[in-house]
């Protein structure tokens, strides 16, 4: 008996259930279910979130409203204030950098500078307490009796105005409004003066009542015992007499 292989069968002979079946469409997504579970115990956990990075529109909204639109005036101040300030910052340097300089090379020179900054602090310190003694006696005999002669409300309210009483522009702050309120308030005193005045005129009274009469004259005052030409005591009774006698001969 001759010796026999056994037949291996090829690829395409293989049982069905040998051969690779494609994954399924949950076992793919498997690790992206997954990753995405990772991440959200990580953000609840304190992981920063990742921000959506912003559009051209957000930028472009974003440096137009940052923009700011200035005259050619405001530009020009504001050019010459940097200027100002770099200079001044620029001298302060050199100043101090000469004075670091000569502490170190000439200590004699240097403690002479500073005695002679100390006297020039001392005047210019007296002569500003000086300048303010004058301002409060000037004021005293100038400024004070004028606000002293406000109603109480008028004096508060001026007193609290911005800037008043600080330097020149702030004195005269306070004389203008001053002025403006002393002549509100005289004029509303010289009104009250006045209609007491003319109420108690007889004059002005009698003027008043005519006026309100308008043309009709004032009736005679007839007083008591007053007799007339004819011997006959004047009274209302015997001159509606009179009368009656004259409108019946009539």
């Amino acid at each position: 008996m001759s010796d026999q292989q056994p037949a291996v069968p090829s690829d395409a002979q293989a049982p069905a259930d040998t051969q690779p079946q494609p994954a399924s469409s949950e076992q793919a997504e498997a690790p992206s279910r997954s990753s995405s579970w990772l991440r959200r115990i990580w953000r609840g956990r304190g992981a920063e979130e990742e921000e959506p990075e912003p559009s051209q529109d957000t930028q472009a909204g974003e440096q137009a409203s940052s923009r700011i639109s200035l005259t050619q005036d405001e530009l020009d101040r504001r050019v010459q204030a940097e200027t100002d300030r770099r200079e001044a910052k620029r001298a302060a340097q050199a100043l101090a950098e000469r004075r670091r300089k000569l502490r170190d090379e000439d200590p004699w020179q240097y403690a002479e500078e500073e005695r002679q900054a100390e006297t020039a602090q001392v005047a210019n310190d007296q002569i500003g307490n000086l300048f303010a003694q004058i301002g409060v006696e000037h004021d005293k005999y100038t400024l004070d009796p004028l606000v002293q002669a406000l109603p109480d409300q008028e004096r508060a309210r001026i007193l609290a105005l911005e800037g008043a009483g600080q330097g020149l522009d702030g004195r005269k702050l306070i004389a203008t409004e001053s002025l403006k309120a002393l002549e509100k308030h005289w004029r509303a005193e010289g009104a009250k003066d006045a209609e007491k005045r003319l109420r108690g005129n007889p004059a002005f009274r009698k003027q008043v009542l005519s006026e309100f009469r308008r043309g009709v004259p004032e009736p005679e005052f007839i007083g008591s015992g007053t007799v007339s030409s004819n011997g006959e005591e004047r009274n209302v009774s015997n001159l509606l007499r009179q009368n009656m006698s004259h409108h019946r001969s009539a």
